[in-house]
């Protein structure tokens, strides 16, 4: 399944991307307590071109966390806490994918799935704990900026406000990877924003 941009920003087989929706919520999130509830926000009316795109793309990046998270978990590299932060940002990607997802499929579109893609990572990703560490702070650099590029991107402040509380959960990860690269656990006081093209771009390296 290709990623270049005129895919994504073209309207899907199934639905259009101007549907119109008398309400529909951008899915599940879980709180603290493990109780599911509501994202913030519903939206009404239709869904821009743009932010098809942008949730197809954020599904498609939430796949490659999740089999980031899986096999890192597999690799058995981390002990004790570092071992529960993995499963536990597990646990969150998987829980945006299944939130996104939902929000495609109340738009009428079909949300790709791990079995769309074929998914490379670089050789000796997950042989010990510094090659996970980078690869993750790497990812989830680009994941908290891409968000936030989604909070300026979607049309709808539902949509807005889910992006935005994304981005916060994806930045403890980077917190947490960048604390075990470099010790600096905290990191810029305005991080950078990624549009839609370079968000694509870096998914394509790992995607195809």
């Amino acid at each position: 399944m290709g990623l270049d941009r005129a895919g994504f920003l073209a309207l899907g087989a199934r639905g259009g991307a101007t549907v119109a929706m008398g309400a529909i919520t951008a899915g599940l999130l879980v709180d603290n307590a493990g109780a599911a509830t509501r994202a913030a926000g519903a939206t009404s009316g239709p869904l821009t071109d743009l932010d098809l795109a942008i949730a197809r793309l954020a599904v498609a990046a939430e796949i490659l966390a999740v089999e980031f998270y899986t096999e890192a978990v597999a690799a058995k590299q981390f002990t004790g806490r570092a071992d529960k932060a993995l499963k536990r940002a597990l646990f969150n990607e998987q829980e945006h994918l299944t939130a996104l997802s939902g929000l495609l499929t109340g738009a009428g579109q079909t949300p790709a799935t791990a079995d769309d893609f074929t998914i490379t990572f670089p050789d000796g990703t997950f042989a010990s704990r510094g090659s996970i560490a980078k690869f993750g702070l790497a990812f989830e650099t680009a994941s908290v900026s891409a968000y936030l590029g989604g909070v300026d991107g979607f049309s709808q402040s539902g949509l807005q406000t889910t992006a935005a509380r994304i981005a916060a959960n994806e930045s403890e990860h980077w917190s947490f990877f960048s604390d075990l690269t470099s010790n600096r656990p905290i990191g810029n006081s305005f991080p950078d924003l990624i549009d839609l093209e370079t968000a694509s771009d870096l998914l394509d390296a790992y995607l195809s």
